[in-house]
């Protein structure tokens, strides 16, 4: 929590959230033997899913949100895991992790311009002060919280029909991601509300200094002009990557009209093993 702005964005989008899920990722061969330890991950990653979420609703704090949020998501990659389909948790890790950075840039802009203050019960209104960022902070929220026709949607979509209905506690496990789930949505909307269209309720300082400076720039932001350029290149490349492994998916060797009636193992694989298609679009995301 004490890290720079840009420190945090690599830790929860990179490091912390990709080491543990790296490690199980590695000894999936082990984990296919154990009749149970999938279950368990399943279990224990569906309750660290709402967990964080539902920490993450009554915080005030901008990176303390995000920071739960990332636990949540965790959660949230251990039980796409134990579906047994190695490349959707590759995927979620990308979506994620891209989303997740461009997103602590922006609320980095959003503490420099209210003189570093992270609560934004001491913001609102800042969405004529720092359109671009209104916008790009709109796009990240909308992607990790998964609205339809959205990245984070079509991920955690796969995920709950990849659930496999003689997992152990298979309801529980399901009604945790449904909660954690809506949470996302909860928190999301509130930071995005409080910060950017809630009454005024930063120091009038704040805004009196915006309102002396040139706000129709050429970036349409009063942060430096870098910061904006990152962030953009940042989420325009994030839409390229996690458009292109979709689309690796969703190619004419998947028919997700039965998506539902497959059991996410060994079976998978032996069910397109012929295909060659198959072997490269994984050999592409791998």
């Amino acid at each position: 929590m004490e890290a720079p702005v840009p420190a945090s964005a690599l830790i929860h989008s990179a490091t912390l959230v990709s080491a543990g899920i790296y490690l199980l990722l590695r000894f999936t061969p082990l984990f296919e033997l154990s009749k149970y330890s999938l279950a368990v991950v399943a279990i224990i990653g569906s309750l660290t899913a709402f967990y964080g979420g539902f920490t993450s609703m009554f915080q005030s704090d901008a990176k303390r949100i995000l920071a739960y949020s990332t636990i949540s998501h965790c959660g949230f990659l251990m039980v796409i895991y134990a579906t047994g389909v190695v490349e959707y948790t590759v995927l979620y890790l990308y979506v994620h992790g891209f989303f997740k950075a461009a997103t602590f840039l922006c609320v980095g802009n959003i503490i420099r311009f209210s003189r570093n203050t992270q609560d934004f019960k001491r913001m609102g209104g800042y969405s004529k002060y720092l359109p671009a960022d209104a916008i790009l902070t709109f796009v990240c929220i909308i992607n990790l919280s998964g609205l339809p026709l959205t990245f984070g949607f079509f991920i955690k979509h796969f995920l709950f029909v990849g659930l496999r209905l003689n997992l152990p506690l298979y309801y529980f496990v399901q009604i945790n991601c449904i909660f954690a789930a809506l949470t996302g949505l909860f928190y999301g909307y509130r930071l995005y509300y409080s910060i950017f269209f809630d009454i005024k309720k930063a120091r009038k300082s704040i805004y009196n200094l915006a309102n002396r400076r040139v706000l129709m720039s050429k970036y349409y932001t009063n942060t430096t002009k870098a910061t904006n350029i990152a962030i953009i290149s940042l989420v325009f490349v994030s839409y390229v990557v996690s458009v292109f492994l979709l689309n690796i998916f969703l190619s004419k060797d998947f028919y997700y009209s039965d998506f539902s009636n497959y059991y996410f193992s060994i079976l998978l694989m032996d069910l397109y093993w012929s295909s060659n298609n198959f072997l490269l679009n994984n050999g592409f995301l791998n």
